[in-house]
């Protein structure tokens, strides 16, 4: 029996050593070539935490994050481990502790957040700058950029004062709106890589593992009432032209927005699995769906709708 421990101990040590191995070299390949793999660096750590234990998980993202601090700096060290480390333990405990999917996911969306803000007071902190004002900085000398290759361009003055005009109002809307980009954001990461672990680890024959399916996906019955109020309060902040009202109000209405669209979205989904539509068609439409702010809006209105009469019939028990 001893022996037997020791082997299967042995084999989750070596697993270990051998995911964290490949892991880091993804990164450093990421870092430098193809920044966007980095995003799912915790889907093997979650693996390889749900395959054995939530520890193996931790032993492997700081191991990992040790020879990331080694081979690039401590700083992105640091800034991994913060906000993807830590959600791919999140992640794994919740899910070896068998928390429902959409359990699992608020979670690790709250988690995400609350890890980036504290990143970004770090790099406020350390660099001296904060991280609003990097973006600020960013979209300036893009938008000078742009204005000096439109000055080399033959239109009128009168044609350059409008693009200018609209080129800073892009500027300013974008860093306003950039709290809502970055949870909308968190929401994306979170369910990508929660989504990408439990589909492997199915094919790996944890059957007990559920895979989040996105059709399924459905507010509580009281977010209306949720939202009049968050709506109602960002009124009122911004009637009294409270602490940076303007910002808080449009963010509001963004995530609520946004809220809204991933349920009409979902019952999108849920109408053309239901047709047993063309993976390439679906795929081709949910896209368009995305891109396209009118047909979003229509598809939030859906949303609401779906709150209120449930088209899916699928209202659990609360």
């Amino acid at each position: 029996m001893k022996n037997l421990n020791l082997g299967e101990k042995t084999t989750r040590v070596v697993e270990t050593a051998l995911i964290t191995t490949f892991v880091t070299l993804i990164m450093l390949f990421g870092y430098n070539v193809f920044p966007i793999i980095t995003l799912f660096y915790p889907v093997p750590f979650i693996i390889l935490g749900v395959r054995h234990n939530t520890k193996y998980n931790i032993y492997g993202v700081l191991a990992s994050n040790i020879l990331i601090g080694v081979f690039v700096d401590i700083f992105t060290d640091k800034l991994i481990f913060l906000i993807l480390g830590l959600i791919s333990i999140i992640l794994t405990y919740m899910i070896n502790k068998k928390y429902k999917p959409h359990q699992i996911l608020t979670g690790g969306i709250i988690g995400i957040i609350a890890t980036s803000l504290l990143s970004v007071t770090i790099i406020g902190y350390m660099t001296g700058v904060s991280f609003l004002s990097k973006i600020s900085t960013f979209l300036t000398e893009s938008m000078k950029l742009n204005l000096n290759m439109l000055k080399e361009m033959e239109i009128s003055t009168y044609e350059f004062s409008m693009m200018k005009d609209a080129l800073m109002a892009i500027v300013e809307y974008t860093i306003i709106i950039i709290p809502a980009t970055l949870i909308i954001f968190a929401v994306f990461v979170v369910y990508i890589n929660y989504w990408m672990s439990t589909a492997i680890l199915r094919r790996l024959g944890h059957r007990t593992v559920e895979i989040p399916r996105f059709m399924y996906f459905r507010l509580p019955s009281n977010a209306i009432m949720g939202a009049v109020v968050i709506i109602a309060a960002a009124l009122v902040v911004r009637y009294m032209k409270l602490f940076y009202y303007e910002t808080i109000f449009i963010n509001t209405l963004i995530l609520i927005s946004f809220v809204f669209f991933m349920q009409g979205l979902s019952v999108t989904v849920f109408l053309m699995n239901k047709r047993k539509m063309h993976k390439i068609t679906k795929a081709i439409l949910i896209f368009l769906i995305i891109v396209n702010v009118p047909i979003g809006l229509l598809i939030s209105f859906i949303g609401l709708l779906d709150v209120i009469i449930d088209f899916r019939k699928l209202k659990r028990v609360e």
